[in-house]
Formats: C-alpha cells, structure tokens, sequence
C-alpha cells in the first residue's frame, strides 16, 4: 500500500478524532479506517489465540474478528477479507495492517491508517510494529470531553470514570511524544483555524494539503448519531460547551481528577471548589455533603461480541 508508513490518531474518545479522520480521508492520497478496536478484541487476548504463524489459530482468530460488528461496519468484502487474512496474516502486526490495508485498497488509496482513540494506550506498541508510523495526538480539554461522554449511550454515567479515561488515554498517548513522528493536535486549534492546522498536519504527514479537506459531508450518511457533528462544516460552538453541560461540582471534580496534566496540556484550572477525600468518596467542603461515585473500579475487558 505505497511506501510512506501509516497514520494512526488517537486520544480520549469525544477529543474530535472523527473529525479529523474525516478530514484525513478527504485527502486523495490518504485513507484513515473506522474505529477496529484492534487492541481491545485481539491484542489483549494474544494468549488466547496463539501464535498466528499457525493456521488453526489464525483461522480461528480471523472467523471470530470479522463477525464483530464493529469490523463487518467498515464496508468491506468480508469473504475476501477473511482469504487475504488467512492467507497473508502471520503476525499480529500483519492482521492489523491487513484489515486497515484493505480499507484503503476499497476506497482506491495509497496510505493507510486506523483511528482508535483508545489506541492510544498502544501507540508505542504501534510504533515499533510499523517504524516511521506517525501518531497524530488530538487533545480537547477534559471537561468538554467528560460532559459530552455523559450524553453517550455507551459510555459510563460517572464524571470519575469519564475523567479517568480521559487522562488514562492522553498520558499514554503522551509517551511517544519523544518520537519526531508524534504530533499534539488540539482540538480547539483545529475548529478555530482548520485550514491552518490541517497543512501542519499534512506537513507533518509529508503530504500536500488539499482544500478539499475542508469539505462538509451533506450526505447525511453518519454511521451513528454521535458521530454526526464531525461531518458537519467545521465549527467552534462546541469548545467551552461544559460550561452550561456542567455542574460547578462536576468540574470541580475533572479538575481534581486530572491533577497537573490539565495545565499541563494546556488547560486553565477554573474550580474554586476541591474535594478533600478518595475519589470513591468525595467530599465538598462548600456542602458537607459525600458525593457518591458510580464505577471507581476499572472494567473488565470484555470478549468479542
């Protein structure tokens, strides 16, 4: 799939990564594949299923990830999907560059790339299995990414965890920052001056930037409700939003959660209010009240489903 290596963009889910692949796959020679949760249904589980130069095992794994849904929403022809992998996927690193690959071949371009957000947890991992890979790091500031996780079906109804995730993901992805094909990507740059960002990005990428990256999508053809702004015109009316979304409790809260990264990447502290005790059990000095916290404890990963 040509010779530049591949694109990967993570970071917090609801930190504008739609947006952006929206705008990568706009660019003729750019082809950025939806959300394969690679690490979640297969990487994790490498154990279970063995080592892929086996072709028992590698049929086993490839039957069970093609009939995720996530993987069978990526349009692609899963019986020619399920050959090529079986036939050409003796690695993990081949399965996951086979699925994206194939995504860029449907589409007619040259380089490939995968968005994840929560790949931001492997994104060394990512580094060392496909070198030169560049990692585009968008960043939105935690307490407008917690306040629109609260409106998402699928994700926990507790401000701790939605906090927690949104650091676990930015400091991971944070670490290969050391790498000269890292780059930081703030969402509220990219919404105030799109044309701007969008050719340091390109530049970064080493590809020419097009104007047509900029192109709305009126088609009205967003696989899913939450994803739907990111193919509108490009606008800044959701930066800022968790002022009104928010309580004063709530961001109060992110802030403590987050600590030292959110000024750290880039985000004024605002909250006069601070808890004083375990985040399991917080304790509002201005209410004297015991703030009850849903889900302190990590999720278990679950099997494919």
């Amino acid at each position: 799939m040509g010779s530049k290596p591949p694109v990967f963009i993570v970071g917090s889910p609801r930190s504008g990564t739609s947006l952006l692949r929206n705008m990568l796959n706009r660019h003729p020679s750019l082809a950025i594949c939806g959300e394969t949760h690679f690490d979640h249904y297969v990487y994790k589980r490498r154990r279970a299923f063995g080592d892929l130069s086996n072709l028992e095992n590698r049929q086993r794994l490839v039957n069970e990830y093609l009939s995720v849904q996530r993987i069978r929403r990526l349009g692609l022809d899963v019986p020619s999907l399920r050959e090529k992998l079986v036939r050409e996927a003796t690695s993990y690193p081949a399965l996951f560059a086979g699925v994206a690959g194939s995504y860029a071949a449907s589409v007619g371009k040259e380089r490939w790339g995968e968005k994840t957000p929560q790949h931001a947890r492997i994104s060394e991992l990512l580094c060392e299995w496909f070198p030169g890979a560049a990692i585009l790091h968008i960043v939105r500031d935690p307490r407008d990414v917690v306040a629109s996780l609260q409106r998402m079906p699928w994700a926990p109804n507790s401000v701790i965890r939605n906090a927690r995730n949104w650091l676990a993901c930015n400091v991971a992805a944070r670490k290969s920052s050391h790498r000269r094909e890292y780059l930081l990507v703030r969402y509220e740059t990219l919404v105030a001056q799109p044309e701007r960002e969008l050719a340091r990005i390109c530049g970064h990428l080493d590809e020419d930037y097009v104007p047509a990256m900029l192109a709305a999508d009126h088609s009205g053809l967003a696989p899913a409700p939450w994803t739907r702004r990111a193919h509108e015109p490009v606008t800044v009316a959701r930066v800022g939003t968790w002022q009104e979304e928010l309580t004063a409790r709530d961001a109060a809260l992110i802030e403590w959660v987050v600590g030292p990264h959110l000024q750290s990447f880039g985000y004024p502290r605002v909250s006069p209010v601070r808890p004083r005790s375990h985040p399991c059990s917080a304790v509002w000095p201005s209410e004297g009240l015991t703030a009850s916290v849903d889900g302190c404890r990590s999720s278990r990963a679950s099997g494919i489903t």
